[in-house]
């Protein structure tokens, strides 16, 4: 997956969760689309900074902290390709 394909993922779930549309065009639209992505993105990391800290889960739980990361890109829309064929 490229980036732009990536961004396009993670823009398309936040539009879709906001029920926003947008208009392309203009000389902002570039910017104010990385702008929220990137807000998204840093979303993203808090999460995954949050799953990775739950004292909640020792070491032995590994397994599912790395698979509540993978939902958690499954959540945002690019999902985490053949790598969530587990369960």
């Amino acid at each position: 997956m490229s980036d732009r394909e990536f961004c396009a993922s993670i823009l398309a779930r936040v539009l879709i969760d906001a029920g926003a549309g947008i208009v392309l065009g203009g000389t902002d639209s570039d910017e104010i689309i990385g702008q929220m992505v990137e807000m998204e993105c840093c979303e993203a990391l808090r999460k995954i900074r949050n799953i990775l800290d739950d004292d909640r889960l020792n070491d032995e739980a590994c397994f599912s902290r790395i698979y509540r990361i993978v939902c958690l890109y499954d959540e945002l829309g690019p999902g985490a390709g053949s790598r969530h064929d587990f369960g």
